[in-house]
């Protein structure tokens, strides 16, 4: 058989998303600023907010600290990511994202970011 026989074809998805690993590096996090090729190892979170790089990697940040809740036989799968919650800024019952990015942008080197 040939590469394309055994391996899965990887999907293209648009940029400006966090990916989540549900296999492997379970739970880890990362802002995708580029289109990119994903495998169904990997959970794309499309935001349903305003959303920019540095609300992304402050959210990125939040969930990979939750990893330890997480391993091989215990599996953020996708079924366990729609009843998991994280724990955001909030402003009047509201994830505060003005915060998010003010607190990102504030960083040593934030404008290499």
């Amino acid at each position: 058989p040939t590469v394309n026989e055994i391996w899965e074809q990887p999907n293209l998805f648009e940029g400006n998303v966090l990916t989540v690993a549900v296999n492997g590096s379970i739970a880890e996090t990362f802002y995708q600023k580029n289109n990119f090729y994903a495998t169904t190892d990997i959970a794309v979170l499309r935001p349903k907010f305003t959303f920019n790089k540095f609300i992304g990697l402050f959210i990125a940040t939040i969930i990979r600290k939750e990893k330890y809740r997480f391993n091989f036989g215990r599996k953020w799968g996708y079924e366990r990511m729609k009843d998991f919650f994280i724990k955001l800024p909030n402003k009047n019952g509201q994830p505060d994202f003005e915060f998010m990015e003010n607190y990102m942008k504030s960083l040593p080197y934030s404008s290499s970011l």
